[in-house]
């Protein structure tokens, strides 16, 4: 999706009554923070590196029995 899909999705949600689309964003952006927060004490990305960027560096997994 493009950004200014993303800016009406949160324009809409802010205006709902109960805020449920707007409780998932939130929810998202935490996620996304977290997992960058993870990545960089694991030795991934900088500071100011946005999540998939940060994502992007990791290197691909092995491929496994169970990861074929």
């Amino acid at each position: 999706m493009n950004p200014r899909h993303y800016r009406d999705m949160i324009v809409r949600a802010v205006g709902e009554p109960d805020g449920k689309t707007l409780a998932l964003i939130v929810e998202h952006v935490v996620d996304a923070e977290r997992a960058k927060e993870i990545l960089r004490a694991n030795g991934y990305g900088v500071a100011g590196m946005s999540s998939s960027a940060t994502a992007a560096l990791v290197p691909q997994a092995l491929p496994t029995e169970s990861n074929p």
